[in-house]
């Protein structure tokens, strides 16, 4: 059973649980013994695929699941042998129990979800690589036991057979084509990864007076930031779709002193909205560009901690501190990063 059906399989055992726990006034069950039974069969089922599929990724999670489940059985049979009165301390106990469980139940679907998620963006990519299904297998392997590096080396090896075809077929070398995020690359894939800005490209806008920003088109970004990230293959233009943004970037290159450090150090620069749609766009009015300047090496550094975490986990507020949307927004300089 895939990540993703279990985590369907889970919210169904819930809603079963929640009908078969039907009372009268009486406080006796009006339910059929037979629904009581599946119910009770598939939650146990539930909870020992769910706990098996999670003691490697979230063991704490694991855990909390299994022993609350357990614990609130025991006392369930307690109660039901001893009918202690509403007050009493079983009934207090049995009721705490309940809520524990039911928060490690959602923490056990919410989990199952993010990792059929993240298997997803990793089988897009796979498939986006041109790995024939040999290749596809070995890749697979690599990433169950944790072999990054071998994986990575598969994909590039196809990746280069892909482009060799293509500049065959056509004269163009790919590595000279330049993808745009939001056309070519989806804004979810990019969503709080971080990449180093190696151009600013302005357009044509300009900067007025009490840094009124003029572009000179309502359907074209205000300009674009050159970027490149171990994420990626290739380097690939950021449009700036909001004006704040624009004017952080122009704060770098227009202020010497920070242009002169950007020379020797590296500006890095993430996507991450305050509300996020579910295609990856900007669900606010808010500014969605946020940048820091490092010293030169942080990126690699940062993607290639504990064996590439954060390609499939990023935490950008590693390099970035807080995200801060409203009130005074501004370039970050982050001189000695705890990674």
């Amino acid at each position: 059973m895939k990540n993703k059906t279990l985590a369907i399989f889970g919210i169904g055992t819930y809603i079963l649980s929640v009908i078969a726990s039907a009372t009268n006034l009486e406080g006796n069950s009006v339910m059929p013994v037979a629904l009581i039974a599946i119910s009770g069969i598939a939650t146990t089922i539930f909870i020992i695929m769910a706990t098996i599929r999670l003691w490697k990724k979230a063991k704490s999670a694991s855990i909390l699941l299994a022993s609350s489940a357990v614990i609130l059985f025991i006392l369930s049979i307690v109660q039901g042998v001893a009918s202690s009165s509403y007050g009493s301390p079983l009934i207090i106990l049995l009721n705490i129990t309940k809520v524990i469980n039911f928060i490690a139940f959602i923490w056990a679907v919410s989990l199952l979800w993010a990792m059929a998620k993240h298997e997803g963006l990793a089988k897009k990519t796979i498939k986006d690589s041109g790995l024939t299904p040999e290749e596809v297998s070995l890749v697979q392997e690599d990433l169950r036991k944790g072999k990054h590096k071998s994986a990575e080396q598969r994909i590039a090896v196809a990746q280069e057979r892909q482009r060799a075809k293509f500049k065959e077929a056509t004269g163009i070398d790919a590595k000279d084509i330049i993808p745009e995020i939001g056309r070519e690359i989806s804004w979810a894939d990019i969503v709080k990864h971080v990449f180093r800005v190696l151009e600013f490209d302005r357009g044509n806008t300009t900067i007025e007076q009490n840094n009124q920003v003029q572009s000179r088109s309502l359907f074209k970004p205000y300009g674009y930031l050159l970027v490149e990230s171990p994420i990626l293959n290739q380097k690939a233009r950021l449009p700036i779709i909001h004006r704040d943004d624009f004017l952080l970037a122009a704060s770098v290159f227009d202020e010497p002193k920070l242009a002169d450090i950007v020379v020797d150090e590296e500006l890095l620069v993430t996507y991450a909205p305050k509300h996020l749609l579910p295609e990856g766009l900007s669900g606010s009015p808010h500014h969605v560009l946020h940048y820091v300047i490092t010293p030169r090496g942080t990126l690699d550094s940062y993607y290639s901690m504990n064996n590439d975490i954060h390609m499939v986990k990023p935490d950008p507020k590693k390099l970035f501190g807080p995200f801060v949307y409203q009130g005074e927004i501004k370039v970050q300089i982050n001189p000695e990063p705890k990674l």
